[in-house]
């Protein structure tokens, strides 16, 4: 009884999760059929075939690869029966770099290998090993053994005839580029010998693998590159295939754009269960859901949430609202100023509390005034006066209610976030109530309206639920001053009290000789230290110092170096850690914002690098890559907080 043997043994070729059959043979890609053959295709190496062993091969053969057309050959010259695959014994003493004939389906390209050296291993006939050099009825090669000497064998390929593979299993297209020798060109139906030597086995030829129908419809991220292009894939625009890889790109940019809008569905989805489901909302659960992005529609309602200046219990939310919007109106009506743009600033009359210095409080508005013009000038929205006016007030208002700190540049650019996303909100709700019929009781998302915003008394709110144009507005093309004064003082208390909640938790950030920001300027040294030390390096060896291009990232919370809406994504992160990540968690982030442009930096002198820092390259930037700086934070967060032993 001869020695049995896996005819298919199964070998990962640690090449994007393909299978090999043998050593290095045809490849496939449904692993149920490979785990099939390796059970199946166990056969007797006997001399002859009896026609019930190749009955019984041609049945497995089916059940395995569906129907097959075949091809014939002989043997010993002797038809072989259709279907059957005869398994030899390896060749004793055979090459290592000898390879197998390919056959990998009708629309497959078909490869040939240089057959293995012949060995003598006994018996008293000749077998012969046919090597087929193309499809089309080139004859077999065999090998005689001389009288009285043993036979020589040949390592069998996987079936000594050629088929043809009909089922739908094996689909895929497998063009062959070239051999590494580059003299012989392989197409889809010619089979050709490929010669390897040792020395250069390392040049195999390459298979590229065409997405399948199936594949590509189930996995469209594993068939198409996103990048991928007409010219990318050297088609002619004349020619058939150019038409279908552009139409295969077009899918495919069409599926992320579904995928995408699909994301943003869920996430929404998730946010409207988690704010309308209880009596009580969930502030843990809020918090995680906040960390990875908060939808634009929900963010205001989820920011007064987060800050606390909203109540989780939802039968107080109205309420509390209305005392802290009154709050702040009174908070006005103490300081007697006219805010308006025609009003000299020098000439300013203010009135503030009975100990309070006339000429202190010009000097204060007057600083104020200045800052507000310089407010992201390339925004359009924050061009209008009465955008400014809202600004000039709310800042104003807040320094004379903290005199520990007053005001310092920079709290300016961290009102404007709060201004632009409750201004939005605003708007949003208008939008939704009109798509509603006008009546807001009416309106499916009136659970996720921030309570006091709309009125029906309004006059100049049933002005814009009137305009045509209104389901057009955006924060780019809106102008403020078709806003009421009830709307405008409500946008500036809620800006006002968001503003202040966070500016609570970096104080020191703010008060005499700012400690705040020379603490996480040196915290921000000592853990790039640990980091990236090649860099720390460098800019010592530069006399760069961390204060000079890093003092502006904590005083501005990095909203010099990136654009506003970037801004906005990271400070969802920022709400949702505990406590608020404008403090510590910030510095971490700042950590990670450096070693972006680390290789660069470690290229530049002096000069260069403060001026490089001072404006970044971000201009470019998108949500992904925030979130991903966001994510490099979090671990180094989660690796060196509360581990000062790491830091030293």
């Amino acid at each position: 009884m001869g020695k049995k043997k896996q005819e298919m043994s199964q070998v990962y070729n640690n090449s994007k999760n393909e299978f090999i059959f043998g050593e290095n043979g045809g490849k496939g890609k449904h692993l149920s059929s490979f785990l099939r053959n390796l059970s199946l295709t166990g056969s007797s190496s006997t001399a002859s075939v009896n026609s019930k062993s190749s009955e019984n091969y041609q049945e497995i053969n089916s059940s395995i690869y569906g129907t097959l057309g075949y091809g014939s050959s002989k043997i010993n010259g002797s038809q072989s029966n259709a279907g059957s695959i005869v398994s030899t014994p390896p060749a004793l003493g055979r090459s290592p770099t000898s390879q197998r004939a390919v056959s990998v389906g009708a629309s497959y390209s078909h490869v040939t290998a240089t057959p293995p050296p012949e060995a003598s291993v006994g018996g008293a006939n000749s077998r012969t090993s046919p090597y087929l050099h193309n499809h089309l009825g080139s004859t077999a090669s065999t090998t005689s053994a001389s009288g009285g000497s043993r036979p020589q064998y040949h390592r069998r390929s996987h079936s000594n005839t050629m088929y043809r593979d009909l089922d739908d299993d094996w689909d895929a297209e497998l063009p062959i580029e070239g051999a590494a020798s580059k003299k012989n060109s392989i197409d889809n139906r010619t089979l050709t010998r490929l010669t390897q030597v040792e020395s250069n086995s390392s040049s195999r030829s390459s298979i590229n693998l065409q997405p399948s129908p199936i594949l590509d419809s189930l996995y469209p991220d594993l068939t198409i590159p996103a990048a991928a292009t007409a010219s990318s894939l050297n088609l002619n625009s004349s020619s058939p295939k150019y038409n279908k890889e552009s139409m295969d790109v077009e899918d495919y940019q069409a599926k992320l754009e579904i995928n995408k809008l699909n994301q943003l569905n869920t996430k929404y989805a998730k946010f409207k269960t988690l704010l309308t489901g209880d009596s009580s909302i969930n502030i843990t659960d809020l918090r995680k859901l906040s960390w990875n992005g908060i939808p634009q529609e929900l963010r205001a309602l989820t920011w007064q949430i987060l800050l606390g200046y909203l109540p989780t219990n939802k039968s107080r939310q109205a309420s509390t609202l209305k005392r802290k919007r009154q709050e702040y109106l009174e908070g006005l009506g103490v300081v007697t100023i006219d805010f308006h743009e025609s009003a000299p600033s020098n000439n300013s009359s203010t009135s503030l509390s009975n100990n309070s210095s006339n000429s202190r409080d010009k000097q204060l508005y007057h600083q104020i005034k200045i800052d507000v013009k310089r407010t992201n000038p390339t925004i359009k929205l924050y061009g209008y006066p009465e955008t400014q006016e809202s600004l000039r007030k709310i800042l104003f208002l807040w320094a004379v209610r903290h005199p520990a700190s007053g005001y310092v540049q920079g709290i300016n650019d961290l009102c404007t976030p709060f201004y632009q996303i409750f201004l939005n909100n605003y708007i949003w709700q208008l939008q939704r109530t009109k798509m509603g019929g006008g009546a807001v009781e009416k309106n499916e998302d009136v659970q996720l309206f921030i309570p006091g915003l709309l009125d029906e008394s309004d006059d100049k709110e049933q002005a814009l639920l009137n305009d045509p144009k209104l389901m057009t507005y955006t924060l780019d093309n809106f102008d403020p001053s078709l806003l009421s004064g009830r709307i405008v003082a409500i946008i500036e208390a809620d800006t006002y009290w968001c503003l202040s909640r966070l500016l609570e938790n970096i104080t020191d950030n703010y008060i005499h000789e700012q400690p705040g920001i020379i603490r996480q300027v040196n915290e921000l040294r000592t853990l790039i230290s640990k980091i990236d030390l090649e860099l720390i390096n460098h800019l010592d060896s530069e006399g760069v110092e961390f204060i000079q291009f890093s003092f502006r990232w904590m005083n501005c919370l990095l909203m010099r170096e990136l654009s506003i809406p970037l801004v906005i994504r990271m400070w969802d992160t920022y709400l949702s850690e505990t406590p608020l990540g404008f403090n510590i968690f910030h510095v971490y982030v700042c950590a990670a914002f450096l070693i972006k442009f680390s290789s660069d930096l470690k290229e530049k002198d002096f000069q260069e690098i403060l001026l490089f820092l001072q404006n970044p390259p971000t201009g470019h930037w998108k949500e992904k890559d925030i979130e991903l700086m966001l994510s490099e934070a979090f671990i180094w967060q989660s690796l060196y907080k509360h581990a000062s032993a790491h830091l030293r």
